[in-house]
């Protein structure tokens, strides 16, 4: 990407130079779509589990070891793009993804050995651990600090719409053909976003350089017409940076917030057949719902802390506080699944429980973007993505081992209520932690004036 130009500090007369509404939100339409196919490819493993566990043979053991076996390179391989992601157009590295997700998935449209399944898992865990990172990478891009929180919610509500999407269609499919046609439909999907990524997309110009801390913090006809201009190679060691107080808050949420997305991913869709008794277009038609939750609740958490920070609330009150809330009602609606609740209960108490928990990868970015400098708010996204994510490496494999002892919804709900002790108590650590201006003011006193 081309670095704005000038150092240290300077008054600009005008704010930067927007790009036109339409191309920018033709951006986020194709960053939605992209975590669409990001989160239908890792949904299909849960969702062809049974019929892949009978045909391969594989024991509850096995079969969790290939759901871990995705996040194998999953962090490793989100810390290697995140630290070149602000040296090469990101424009080439999100088709370069997309296209070794389509490679990932084609051989399993076949019989395939043990051996080959956990490579596919593991190239596929390499090719989405920077994905979510470097696409919000690109939205901020084109928005500024105070403008970025509905443009967030969209790109990661592509996730939600991954799973809703896939939980019906990919088990009609399946249904219809048998599971191999759903990895089959998968990398098609994925060669043509790859070309149609390469025809419209860019990375625009927004928030290069210009004090958005202050802007974020005021209603938006407030922001001053003067604007202080930063030198964009400014940097932080990033020992530093990890070491922040809000960034270990966001660390610790989001850290718990994967687990219970790859638990869920992986898990949930047996918990409805084995642990609830639903058949198996029930079981899509629930998952789908219970994920598609998270779309209302997405969007009115973000409306919300919107609406507070054009009020002129702090930062730390309009995304830390309300966060944190979220994070501990999700860990309370998990506990809530060892009540004798009827099975619909307890899908409504997952959707509520799983929408939640999910809000902490819109809300964690935003913080994360709100105290990186300029130059490194790529990579540091993408590194804190790479550290939450290992998560996927114990959540699956984990259940797993509890379902070998105690395979009947008494196994997975105690799985789901030790996830919701953590949320709690990682929610209340938000409460203490997360306090973004407080992190820019210590992180600014060792930058020096031009961070």
């Amino acid at each position: 990407m081309p670095e704005a130009q000038g150092s240290g500090l300077g008054i600009a007369q005008t704010a930067p130079a927007q790009a036109s509404g339409s191309r920018r939100w033709v951006i986020v339409a194709s960053l939605f779509l992209f975590m669409v196919i990001n989160f239908a490819d890792k949904a299909v493993i849960g969702l062809v589990a049974l019929p892949m566990m009978h045909d391969m043979h594989l024991t509850h053991a096995q079969f969790g070891l290939v759901g871990s076996a995705f996040f194998l390179l999953f962090s490793l391989s989100g810390v290697g793009f995140g630290l070149i992601a602000d040296r090469i157009d990101v424009k080439w590295l999100l088709a370069g993804l997309a296209l070794t997700w389509a490679v990932a998935q084609l051989p399993l449209a076949w019989p395939a050995s043990f051996a080959v399944l956990l490579a596919c898992r593991v190239l596929l865990g390499a090719g989405e651990g920077p994905a979510a990172a470097l696409a919000l990478h690109v939205a901020y891009t084109w928005f500024d600090d105070h403008e970025r929180s509905l443009p967030t919610t969209f790109v990661q509500l592509g996730a939600t719409a991954g799973v809703v999407i896939a939980g019906p269609l990919l088990t009609w499919v399946t249904g219809r053909w048998d599971w191999h046609a759903a990895f089959l439909a998968l990398g098609v999907v994925g060669v043509l976003w790859t070309l149609a990524w390469l025809c419209v997309g860019k990375t625009g110009g927004a928030g290069r350089g210009t004090a958005s801390d202050n802007a974020s913090a005021m209603p938006r006809n407030r922001v001053p017409a003067l604007r202080v201009t930063v030198d964009p190679r400014t940097r932080v060691s990033y020992r530093r940076l990890l070491a922040d107080r809000t960034v270990i808050g966001v660390l610790l949420q989001c850290f718990v917030g994967y687990a219970v997305i790859a638990i869920g991913l992986t898990w949930v869709p047996a918990y409805f057949r084995v642990g609830l008794g639903f058949d198996a277009t029930q079981t899509g038609n629930l998952f789908g719902l219970q994920v598609a939750t998270q779309i209302p609740v997405g969007i009115a958490l973000a409306l919300f802390s919107h609406r507070l920070l054009k009020r002129g609330v702090t930062t730390r009150r309009a995304r830390g506080t309300l966060i944190s809330a979220a994070c501990v009602l999700s860990g309370i609606a998990y506990c809530m699944l060892y009540s004798g609740a009827p099975p619909l209960v307890k899908v409504g108490l997952l959707a509520v429980a799983f929408a939640l928990a999910s809000q902490v990868f819109t809300f964690g970015p935003l913080l994360v973007a709100e105290i990186a400098p300029t130059a490194q708010r790529g990579a540091l996204l993408a590194i804190t993505n790479a550290i939450v994510t290992t998560a996927g490496l114990i959540g699956p494999v984990s259940m797993g081992k509890l379902l070998g002892v105690a395979g009947d919804h008494v196994g997975y709900e105690t799985g789901f209520a030790v996830t919701g002790a953590l949320l709690i108590a990682t929610g209340i650590a938000g409460f203490a932690l997360l306090d973004p201006q407080r992190s820019r003011q210590k992180l600014q006193s060792v930058a020096g004036p031009g961070y």
